[in-house]
């Protein structure tokens, strides 16, 4: 009887543990690693994961780089103005970028090892986005291979 509980106690942790991503079926050779078709929609999800690994973080004193989001068609970047909204951002800055903001986020994202290896050495543009604190967004730019 203790065994046929440990069992089930044994059973009941591995299933919490794969629906809360602890465990992986491929660890134990139950799929996902041996299929031969490769599919880009599994490449971008990873690609993304790697992006937004350690976000969102400061860049600056008033820029936080909040997510990235990647797919077979883009790369894009979604920096914040922590504490400006639509009206104090159009009042400092009025309707284009300040050329030292951009050449501090082109600077930023060049620093991220993944855009430098996986995006922009494979000939991939990478868009950047700054938002409002209120969510709207104020600036765009592009970075493009050989941009660093």
């Amino acid at each position: 009887m203790k065994a046929f509980i440990f069992v089930v106690v044994l059973v009941l942790l591995g299933w919490w543990g794969y629906r809360h991503g602890y465990l992986k079926p491929e660890w134990v050779g139950l799929g996902g690693s041996t299929s031969t078709s490769s599919s880009k929609g599994g490449d971008a999800e990873s690609l993304e994961a790697i992006l937004n690994r350690g976000l969102p973080r400061m860049v600056g004193n008033d820029i936080s780089l909040d997510r990235a989001s990647a797919n077979n068609l883009r790369v894009s970047f979604d920096y914040r103005l922590v504490d400006q909204d639509q009206f104090a951002v159009s009042q400092r800055y009025g309707s284009t970028m300040p050329a030292q903001m951009q050449a501090d986020l082109i600077a930023d994202l060049c620093r991220i090892r993944a855009v430098r290896e996986e995006v922009l050495a494979r000939g991939r543009d990478v868009q950047v986005q700054v938002r409002a604190q209120d969510g709207r967004t104020m600036f765009s730019a592009q970075l493009r291979p050989g941009g660093c």
